[in-house]
């Protein structure tokens, strides 16, 4: 039997060839590049924080494979009808199945404009916090920070709070409520654009909220 890595991997493949619904409705929005932030920012270091899935990650992979599980009784899915309500789902994402999520290459950029200002670097994902995730390691070793707090899950909490809590004064996020959440605490907020082959169709609208959007940043 295919092992689960080379399972999820020709998933990918596949996902590729299948274009993904564009989204429920079409705001205007400027958009602005990696230069043109760091031309906005003052000159001593910030607390800067991202979103994970579809804004620094391309997760897809693992969601996907919940989707479609089929492990469980009677080749019903492993996760139940509603596989994101399922904690043993959560627990399988941020514990291993992140080995397959690809970094997004627009959060390498800015990613390291942040880090040669010396700015402080949060996730802030609304995932569930689980024992033994691997989320921080990875995000860690693929945009090559070191010193920097480990990833924050927000569960059911509005980002907002965390936003707050750690003085976070931009805010990347591809979501409504990201760029939401970080408005409610008066913080500016930028929108990373989803990849078209993203299994996330929840809420997204590019410019309802009168944000700017990150060019190129669907990739």
């Amino acid at each position: 039997m295919m092992n689960l890595r080379r399972w999820l991997l020709s998933l990918v493949m596949i996902m590729l060839l299948v274009a993904a619904p564009a989204p429920a409705k079409t705001f205007t929005y400027l958009t602005t590049t990696v230069e043109e932030i760091a031309a906005s920012l003052p000159e001593k270091p910030v607390a800067v924080g991202f979103d994970v899935d579809d804004t620094v990650l391309f997760s897809s992979p693992g969601f996907y494979y919940a989707f479609s599980n089929t492990d469980g009784p009677n080749g019903t899915n492993k996760y139940g009808p509603k596989p994101l309500s399922s904690d043993l789902f959560w627990k399988d994402m941020s514990c291993d199945f992140d080995r397959f999520s690809m970094p997004k290459e627009s959060a390498r950029e800015i990613i390291e404009m942040h880090k040669k200002r010396g700015d402080k670097v949060y996730f802030i994902t609304a995932r569930p916090e689980v024992k033994g995730e691997i989320l921080t390691r990875l995000l860690h070793r693929e945009f090559k920070l070191e010193g920097q707090p480990a990833a924050i899950f927000s569960g059911r909490t509005s980002k907002g709070v965390f936003i707050k809590k750690h003085g976070i004064s931009l805010y990347y996020g591809d979501s409504d409520s990201d760029i939401s959440e970080a408005h409610e605490v008066g913080v500016r907020a930028i929108r990373f654009l989803r990849s078209p082959i993203s299994t996330n169709k929840t809420k997204y609208n590019p410019g309802m909220h009168g944000e700017v959007v990150l060019r190129d940043s669907e990739n």
